[in-house]
Formats: structure tokens, C-alpha cells, sequence
């Protein structure tokens, strides 16, 4: 039988490396704690960049589908990406009529050419719902830069869908020297897959619902005195304050066409 101060030795020595590890790793603990959970913050923030759409960030740019877009009036405007849609959220009244402006997102666009987007107009509120608050659209514009903002007067086409002056349809515009004449055409939905065609002097304005393969010609106008270079893309506007947004979807310009053949092609 061993001495007893051998044996008394012995359990000192277990509880002494008893304690040494537990406050070790205590201490440990205390190191590990705070870089988990700074990783875990991390990764949680990565993953909701990634997620989430981006925020129109510049006041003059935007990234869309890999090209730089502009933003004009931006002030009245939000913008996001998410894939292949931009969605426009209005803010507040801006209106596209005489030399009032509204708010577009746009790239120059030199020569002729073909926009093409398909276009939803809900409410901000609940964009499951189409829009309600009146004279509240979206859609495509071709704007001369040369405008109310530069001390001149406006000079544009568009065709919009959302709520027109006559109730939920489609809406063309043309706006000569600040002087403005629409059409509105009725429709069941606020939603249309919409296309601007430029050939010369002539601008193409189609509808034709989504999923659909058919253009159908809204309105042609001709607009000799529109520059050579136009500002073309995702327009925006409410005559009153509005709950609007507006969803772009697959917003391309295409450039080489030459006839109006041209524009009825996909």
C-alpha cells in the first residue's frame, strides 16, 4: 500500500490538471465564441448580397443585364435588379405630358432600332395587384436628350401599359415641341410584353400580350425631327401621387433593323 501523502500527492495533481484544463478551456471557449460568430455574420451577409435585388446605387447608373444604363430624373425613382428585371418604383408625381417629365432609365441608342420589354404595372403597396392610383403607367420611350431639363421643350414617343386616363390598358403618346397627343387602349390587365421600332423617320409603336407570338401594331408616328440619337428604355410616370411599380422584363435594344418587316420579328 502506497504512503498516504503519495496518494494525497496524486489527487492534487489530478485536480490541479482538472482545473487547468477547464479554465483553459474556458478561456478557449471565449476565443472561439466571438470568430464564429463573426463568421456566421459574414456568411449571413454575403448570402443576403447575393440574395437580395441591388439598389440603384448612383444617381446616373445602373447596371442591367452586364451594360451600363442611365437614370434621368432619378430623384422621383428606386430602382433594383434582380436577373434579367429591372422594376422601377415611382416615389412620387412625375408626369410625361407637355414638357412635364417623368422619370426613364435608358441607353443611346443611335440610328434604327427595336426596344423590346415585357411589362407589368401592379401596385408598390402589393405588387401581386395591378395598379390602381389613375394615370399611373410604364413601359418604353425614344426621347430626344435635348429637352425641358436642358431650357428647350420635349420630344419623345412611348407606349405604356397601367392605368390610363380611360381605365387599365395600353396608352401611346407622342410629344412634338411640348405639345402632347395620346391614345389609350383599353385592355383586361396591366400587364403586356410592349416594343418601340425605329426605321428612319418612322417609330413602330406594338403591343401584344405576354406569351403571345403575334405583334399587333398600336400606332405608327411620324417624327422626322427626332435626332439621329434618341435616349430608348424603361419609362415611368403618375399624373397624381402614386402607388405604381413597374417591372421590365428582358429589356433588350436591338440594333440593324431596316424595314418594318424587321420589327414584327423576333
Amino acid at each position: 500500500m502506497k504512503p498516504r501523502f503519495v496518494r494525497e500527492l496524486r489527487l492534487r495533481i489530478k485536480v490541479f490538471e482538472y482545473l487547468s484544463f477547464s479554465h483553459n478551456g474556458i478561456n478557449m471557449r471565449k476565443k472561439i465564441i466571438p470568430i464564429i460568430v463573426a463568421a456566421v455574420l459574414l456568411i449571413a451577409a454575403i448570402a443576403a448580397y447575393l440574395l437580395v435585388p441591388l439598389p440603384l446605387q448612383s444617381a446616373r447608373d445602373l447596371t442591367y443585364r452586364g451594360e451600363m444604363w442611365s437614370a434621368f430624373n432619378p430623384g422621383v425613382v428606386d430602382a433594383t435588379v434582380t436577373g434579367d428585371t429591372l422594376t422601377l418604383t415611382l416615389k412620387r408625381r412625375a408626369l410625361w405630358a407637355g414638357n412635364g417629365q417623368g422619370a426613364l432609365v435608358s441607353k443611346t441608342v443611335t440610328g434604327n432600332f427595336k426596344a423590346t420589354a415585357i411589362v407589368r404595372a401592379h401596385k408598390a403597396s402589393n405588387p401581386t395587384q395591378t395598379v390602381a392610383s389613375p394615370v399611373s403607367l410604364g413601359g418604353l420611350a425614344a426621347r430626344n436628350p435635348a429637352g425641358a431639363d436642358a431650357g428647350l421643350t420635349e420630344n419623345y414617343v412611348h407606349i405604356v401599359v397601367g392605368n390610363t386616363p380611360a381605365g387599365i390598358g395600353i396608352e401611346t403618346k407622342t410629344t412634338l415641341n411640348g405639345a402632347t397627343s395620346y391614345e389609350a387602349i383599353p385592355g383586361p390587365m396591366g400587364d403586356a410584353e410592349l416594343r418601340i421600332c425605329r426605321v428612319g423617320a418612322q417609330f413602330y409603336l406594338y403591343q401584344r400580350p405576354i406569351g403571345t407570338p403575334q405583334w399587333v401594331l398600336a400606332k405608327a408616328h411620324a417624327r422626322p425631327d427626332l435626332p439621329d440619337t434618341l435616349m430608348v428604355g424603361a419609362t415611368i410616370y403618375a399624373a397624381l401621387p402614386p402607388d405604381l411599380q413597374v417591372s421590365y422584363e428582358n429589356l433588350r435594344i436591338q440594333p440593324g433593323v431596316q424595314a418594318q418587316a424587321d420589327c414584327e420579328s423576333d
